[in-house]
């Protein structure tokens, strides 16, 4: 089962007057009688929502004393063992329970194969199973998907999502798990589809007008996940993840002033959530408040302590920060540890080290940077020499990047700049036109025009404000000669 379906049950009715009944005979001292089912429920809030694992342990060793050989608190222990690395007493408890068909039971053995690294083993044991079971069998599918999902392995849960459409494919919690998969695996379109069909059962569904914003974000799509969020909010104005998207989608289109406002009001809602503190210093960096975004990410950092989802976003903003600050051999042994984080082999076009030299004029370590990454990644030979010359570009190096991408279009693979897109021309000119290199700008100024680059306004947009693209070269040319081409 989803733990989203967990938490909202635990506001129900039913629940609150099972967790009344427990606490008040708890807080009166009286002995109580109540199933295991729902001292399990009981432990299970205290673990996930309330974060109190002594009470959590309270509620379910009164359940094991009550009832020694019942499923579900035998489960909980045995799951509590292994979300602790004791993979062999979670083990030892999950075979010693006489119920071994039962469905958590299964989704048990099933976790600890995952925990042991057996994916393989895992899906072959639940699909087996999914082929002997008559009654339910479209719940059973639903929740053994969602255990690959929580792992992260969508390939598989997509396997079983498959299978249950197969089988109802008009069914809600089937839409609803094709659309989680799909997100998963970045078929935000696929899962776009299914979130509509959502949408239109029940358009009050907050989660569903999330993912439609995770999805269109994804997508670049920012004024539709923007509306998604503003119609979530609009349902729950407190929602986290609603908040959260916002502030993102708004990041996107460079409004890091009112993400910022959103930031502060998650920090407030939850200090806790280092991404809340990560993403709030990419705000103020991007205002240049550096001291202030150095103050987040720090937060940011303590938080983590080395164990978040962005713990390698957090090592690389912090190196950011440091850099920004003049601190290189800070940045860079913050970029040492967010290489530790993974260990991707393909190459990373945002060539952070190389940024790192740039941006403290450490010009001899920039050109041995990459040259370093031309001969990890020889086949990115063209797109690395090229990435190395925007990032000369960013820093203001505007003669060292007329020189390198004056160089770079007179390559002998023309095929090779396709992967450069239609830049090319436009750096020229803006380079050219800032080392008054006066004919060079015009010219590679019109073949930008030409060749219709769509980045060219956004580079000449402070020199020349309000200026078409189609007009730009005749106020660059009277800017350059007091007079208007002919």
């Amino acid at each position: 089962m989803r733990i989203d379906d967990d938490l909202k049950y635990f506001e129900e009715p039913e629940f609150k007057d099972i967790l009344a009944k427990y606490e008040a005979a708890r807080e009166a001292g009286t002995p109580m009688y109540m199933g295991a089912d729902e001292l399990t429920d009981v432990a299970e809030y205290y673990s996930l929502v309330m974060h109190d694992e002594d009470r959590a342990s309270e509620a379910i060793e009164l359940a094991l004393e009550i009832h020694p050989s019942a499923v579900d608190p035998q489960v909980f222990l045995a799951r509590r063992f292994m979300m602790q690395g004791d993979l062999d007493k979670a083990q030892e408890i999950c075979n010693a329970i006489e119920e071994q068909a039962n469905r958590e039971v299964l989704f048990l053995h099933a976790e600890l194969m995952l925990r042991r690294g057996n994916e393989k083993e895992a899906f072959s044991f639940l699909d087996q199973r999914i082929e002997e079971i008559d009654e339910d069998r479209d719940f059973f599918i639903y929740d053994s998907a969602y255990i690959f999902v929580d792992y992260h392995l969508y390939d598989l849960a997509l396997t079983l999502a498959n299978k249950l459409a197969e089988m109802a494919p008009d069914w809600y919690k089937t839409w609803q798990l094709q659309a989680d998969v799909n997100l998963g695996l970045g078929n935000n379109r696929v899962a776009l589809d299914y979130i509509e069909k959502m949408l239109d059962v029940d358009p009050f569904d907050v989660e569903n007008w999330n993912w439609r914003a995770e999805a269109y974000s994804a997508l670049g799509t920012y004024e539709k996940a923007f509306e998604s969020t503003e119609y979530a909010l609009a349902i729950e104005p407190h929602n986290e993840r609603a908040l959260q998207l916002k502030a993102w989608v708004l990041m996107q289109q460079g409004n890091t002033s009112e993400a910022h406002h959103l930031y502060q009001r998650l920090e407030e809602m939850n200090p806790d959530c280092e991404s809340h503190w990560l993403y709030d210093s990419y705000c103020l960096l991007d205002a240049e408040q550096v001291e202030q975004s150095r103050a987040l990410i720090e937060r940011a950092m303590e938080l983590a302590d080395g164990n978040s989802v962005d713990q390698q976003a957090i090592y690389e903003q912090y190196a950011q920060v440091l850099s920004r600050m003049g601190d290189a051999n800070g940045a860079l042994r913050q970029l040492d540890l967010a290489e530790s984080c993974h260990e991707d082999s393909e190459w990373d076009e945002r060539m952070l080290r190389a940024r790192v030299y740039a941006e403290n004029g450490d010009m001899t370590s920039f050109d041995q940077e990459v040259e370093r990454q031309m001969n990890l990644y020889p086949d990115k030979d063209i797109r690395i020499y090229y990435q190395a010359a925007l990032i000369l570009f960013d820093y203001g190096y505007y003669e060292r990047t007329f020189c390198s991408l004056e160089h770079f279009g007179t390559d002998e693979r023309p095929e090779d700049l396709q992967a450069a897109g239609l830049e090319l021309f436009s750096y020229l000119a803006y380079s050219a036109l800032e080392i008054g290199h006066n004919d060079e700008a015009l010219y590679y100024l019109r073949k930008s025009i030409d060749a219709g680059d769509a980045h060219l306004q956004e580079l000449f947009a402070e020199k020349f404000p309000n200026v078409r693209v189609d007009e730009l070269y005749d106020y660059v040319y009277y800017q350059l000669n007091g007079r208007w081409p002919e």
